[in-house]
């Protein structure tokens, strides 16, 4: 029989754990002791026998992320793929996190979508460190971005981001408010309970700089426009890494929402040309200059494909239920793949006729 860390692995104890309060041997080990009171005794050290086993066995895999240095003093977040039952359904993955450990303080990228997993993101900070949070850079108001920003503001940090952002994190609040009292809203409630939509502190427009600790940390837009989000990056020149946030999601499937494909596709190329060596994403572990050139590409391929079927006369229906990303791409999060291409179709299908009047 195969044992593991002492257990059966038929769930047994060993034998020398096993209770028996009558035989010889336990008589002589423990004189004097009532049998009642030893059968009792032994078996509370057999229960906590099998615990410390079990726990010990778990501890390295219990985790739903891992932490990478990707520069000294730099570090990323990576949950694995998992949907999270405790926060907004409607952004139930969680994001990719940075932080950054200088002399004077750490500067935390992104907070993920709740704030189980900010807490988790702490943890890890603590573990290197002792220094204040100084600041939290939003790259983006999307929900599983920001969820986490309560935690830090507890720890006294600036929370920043493009003014843009901070509105529609503002408007966010308002509008999860107002989802809590539709017809579902109590089981929004239940899955929300506890949360404080955080909105940013500090906002900046166009590019800002901070420089703390002998670190430069630079953030700008580079996707603007009247419907696209205004997605901020977060660049360290010195250790050449660029926080993209969702504007690049390594073998994720992305939510292109309102981004305007054409010039998202044009960022990318642009980026990818910049001195830099470690490509953070939103979802999924960094990258390099090859994989941000494969998430362009796909946008490419997909953007093609849309254009053609649509001027072969296919409806937007049609489209979104006739190119099924993930029978080309074995990517992560294959349930947004659906809604990459009706994103894109609402981008490229001309406008509907005005009416005509008599």
């Amino acid at each position: 029989m195969h044992r593991i860390a002492g257990v059966n692995v038929d769930g047994r104890l060993p034998l020398w754990l096993r209770v028996n309060p009558g035989s010889a041997w336990q008589r002589r080990l423990f004189p004097g002791i009532r049998i009642p009171l030893l059968s009792s005794i032994l078996g509370l050290l057999a229960i906590t026998f099998v615990l410390m086993h079990a726990t010990r066995g778990l501890s390295s895999s219990v985790l739903l992320y891992h932490v990478e240095e990707v520069k000294p003093k730099v570090f990323v977040w990576t949950p694995d793929d998992v949907i999270n039952q405790d926060c907004d359904p409607l952004y139930s993955r969680p994001a990719t996190a940075g932080f950054i450990i200088t002399t004077q303080g750490v500067v935390v990228v992104d907070t993920s979508n709740s704030p189980m997993n900010a807490r988790d993101l702490l943890y890890e900070i603590r573990q290197r460190t002792d220094l204040p949070i100084r600041f939290v850079i939003n790259t983006s108001s999307a929900p599983d971005h920001i969820l986490g920003n309560e935690v830090f503001t507890d720890e006294q940090a600036t929370v920043i981001s493009t003014k843009a952002a901070q509105a529609e994190m503002q408007q966010y609040r308002q509008d999860l408010l107002n989802r809590m009292h539709g017809e579902e809203g109590w089981r929004l409630q239940a899955r929300m309970r506890g949360f404080h939509i955080t909105p940013s502190t500090q906002t900046f427009d166009g590019e800002m700089s901070l420089n703390i600790g002998g670190q430069e940390i630079r953030m700008a837009t580079l996707l603007r426009g009247d419907a696209s989000p205004e997605d901020a990056i977060v660049y360290l020149p010195a250790a050449k890494t660029l926080f993209l946030g969702e504007l690049f999601d390594n073998q994720y499937f992305p939510r292109i929402g309102s981004r305007d494909i054409h010039r998202w596709i044009e960022v990318l190329r642009q980026v990818e040309g910049w001195d830099v060596d470690t490509y953070v994403p939103g979802h999924g572990a960094p990258g390099t200059k090859k994989d941000v050139a494969d998430f362009r590409k796909f946008l490419e391929w997909t953007l093609a494909q849309v254009e053609m079927r649509l001027k072969q006369g296919q409806s937007a229906v049609d489209v979104k239920n006739g190119l099924y990303l993930p029978r080309i791409y074995r990517w992560h999060a294959p349930d947004l793949a659906p809604d990459t291409v009706a994103d894109i179709c609402r981008q490229l299908a001309p406008p509907p006729p005005l009416p005509s009047f008599p």
